[in-house]
């Protein structure tokens, strides 16, 4: 007789997904009662109830008082994340800066500081080292209350938080991950730093509730992060470089050492460098954007970059299909000039009902955005972000 195995339920990760999706639905709607946040979630007032009192306990929410909810009996107990639960810090590192912020385990913003970078990997971590230790000093607060650290950083950084290449700033093979969960006494989670401003975006930004986006990235580079059905696409490991799109055959010299890639024609030192080429010698993108105002030739090449920009949207859209293409770091501070052909770039050459379907938006996180993405790994290291379909996400 042929036995018949029943397959097990990992209630743990039940428990856990239910938690997060909990934790979540209150962060987003701050003062809701148990009974509201079984509407938001779908769960049964028995599991809220439970993941609530669990909550209690580890001080991650607290109760507020109370409200007639229309029935007979005693008020409704109002709920909010617990302000005193911990801290979460999010960190950037970039060429010119080490930027720092920590918040409150709902997202709210209590400190913020820059330090110095490093030419070296390990000046780097320990200026980073360093300027966690002064935020924390600075509010009076010691490790024990910090939840988790979230560490952005420019370069191709696989799922295990190996950093296999970051070529702005020389570094090569280098195990990150492994460097800052032995740097710091609470867990640490280190991502791309598009991938972290996408994470921003989804947490804090444009696409709070939209789980299909895209998310692009100007600066010295183009940064690239899919965001699809609630979660960060990783692929393999490398998902989402968009700048490394070819979008010309045999065109330009890239960075990477190919041709014809979306950050030889629009990348900030691609446009300065096309802008000397056509006359207008110009130091960074904020002279860009004055020069444009009354300048031709600066619009002209605007126009060119924006319809590149463009045909490189149009592939993502018909690729992806998402709803939204976030455009972020300068080419967002060129938007107003670059839209314009982008748009026509995109209905030109998208399938018509995926270019009516998508929108193109600017963020507005600003420089932010990165280490506000940190906050968000710094989440999801204690309580996995949930998925669309109500499924954590595991580092």
């Amino acid at each position: 007789m042929r036995s018949t195995s029943v397959p097990r339920i990992n209630s743990a990760l039940i428990r856990q997904i239910n938690t997060a999706r909990v934790f979540h639905a209150l962060r987003e709607h701050p003062g809701s009662s148990q009974r509201s946040l079984g509407a938001l979630t779908g769960l049964d007032a028995s599991t809220v109830s439970s993941v609530i009192a669990g909550l209690e306990i580890d001080r991650i929410v607290r109760r507020v008082g109370g409200r007639r909810s229309g029935l007979a009996g005693r008020p409704e107990g109002l709920l909010q994340i617990d302000p005193d639960g911990g801290v979460l810090v999010g960190a950037a590192i970039e060429t010119d800066c080490i930027r720092l912020v920590a918040c409150g385990l709902d997202g709210e913003r209590l400190a913020a500081l820059q330090v110095a970078p490093g030419a070296t990997v390990e000046v780097a971590l320990g200026n980073l080292k360093h300027g966690v230790g002064t935020l924390l000093a600075g509010m009076g607060l010691e490790y024990r209350v910090v939840r988790g650290i979230g560490v952005g950083q420019h370069g191709l950084i696989n799922r295990a938080g190996h950093l296999v290449l970051a070529p702005r700033m020389g570094w090569r093979d280098v195990p990150m991950g492994a460097k800052l969960r032995a740097l710091f006494p609470v867990p640490v989670q280190i991502e791309n730093d598009t991938k972290a401003a996408a994470l921003a975006e989804y947490l804090f930004g444009a696409c709070r509730g939209v789980h299909d986006f895209v998310t692009v990235h100007g600066g010295s580079g183009i940064g690239g992060a899919l965001y699809l059905q609630g979660a960060l696409y990783h692929g393999v490991g490398l998902a989402g470089e968009v700048g490394h799109m070819k979008v010309v055959a045999n065109g330009q010299l890239c960075g990477c050492g190919a041709r014809g890639c979306l950050e030889a024609y629009i990348s900030e030192p691609a446009l300065r460098a096309r802008l000397v080429n056509r006359g207008r010698r110009l130091d960074d993108t904020a002279a860009v954007v004055r020069a444009a105002a009354d300048d031709p030739v600066v619009r002209s090449v605007l126009d060119e970059a924006g319809a590149m920009l463009g045909l490189a949207l149009a592939n993502l859209a018909n690729l992806l299909n998402p709803r939204r293409i976030v455009l972020a770091g300068s080419l967002a501070v060129l938007s107003a000039w670059l839209l314009p052909a982008a748009r026509a770039a995109l209905v030109e050459n998208a399938l018509m009902v995926v270019g009516d379907q998508v929108e193109i938006i600017v963020s507005e996180l600003g420089e932010d955005a990165v280490e506000l993405g940190g906050v968000g790994l710094a989440m999801d290291c204690f309580l996995p972000l949930p998925t669309e379909l109500g499924v954590a996400r595991h580092s």
